[in-house]
């Protein structure tokens, strides 16, 4: 049987979807996914070995998910000023516009967005939560990509710090939806095809534990 139940969290309202059959760590509260692979994403997740609700990040087997690795992101939250991209597949740098592993991620984040920006990857990893995001990225071509990014948290009992795993994708964006309704300034650094990265739309997702009150 089929159980759907409409939640609201930061004025998105998302139809929760079903556990993979055969799963049954594969908590509901599932956002309705727009890009395939984000949806493939956690479905493997929902299968790695747990230790309370959380795989180790050493569970990851690339070889069994190897459609998914040209948009994986992973993130070290190493303090509120410095998320630092410890792996960045080739589809998402090509969009950054380089090699950025090692670097920050709050490097392309509007300076007057950066605590934001921090404050959602530390309410996640403290919450053991899942997150949901459709992006604005501006390339420096001027085109806007939106992606569906879909963050996960892994259990990091070998590293002093938490560790995150996302899927970045681009998907087609209906601007009628929702539309960023502010009046945008950009610097162009010039070393890249990335211009800045704005959130459109932000939402948790319970994996067992709850969700931050967290608000852009």
């Amino acid at each position: 049987m089929c159980f759907y139940t409409i939640v609201l969290f930061y004025e998105i309202s998302a139809l929760l979807a079903d556990e993979p059959e055969g799963h049954p760590k594969c908590y509901k509260g599932v956002i309705k996914f727009r890009h395939p692979n984000n949806r493939a994403f956690y479905e493997y997740w929902c299968k790695l070995p747990k230790t309370g609700i959380l795989p180790d990040r050493n569970s990851f087997m690339p070889e069994e998910i190897p459609s998914l690795l040209s948009t994986m992101v992973v993130y070290e939250l190493v303090s509120q000023d410095f998320i630092r991209i410890r792996l960045i597949g080739s589809t998402v740098e090509e969009r950054f516009g380089g090699h950025r592993t090692g670097s920050n991620y709050l490097d392309f984040v509007e300076e007057h967005r950066k605590d934001a920006a921090s404050a959602a990857f530390w309410s996640q990893a403290k919450n053991n939560c899942g997150m949901h995001a459709v992006l604005a990225q501006e390339l420096v071509s001027g085109r806007i990509a939106h992606i569906e990014v879909v963050g996960l948290p892994v259990s990091n009992v070998e590293g002093e710090h938490p560790v995150l795993f996302f899927q970045s994708n681009e998907i087609a964006y209906d601007s009628d939806e929702r539309q960023v309704k502010e009046s945008l300034e950009f610097d162009d650094k010039g070393d890249g095809l990335l211009k800045y990265i704005r959130v459109v739309e932000r939402s948790y997702f319970d994996l067992g534990l709850g969700v931050p009150q967290f608000r852009d």
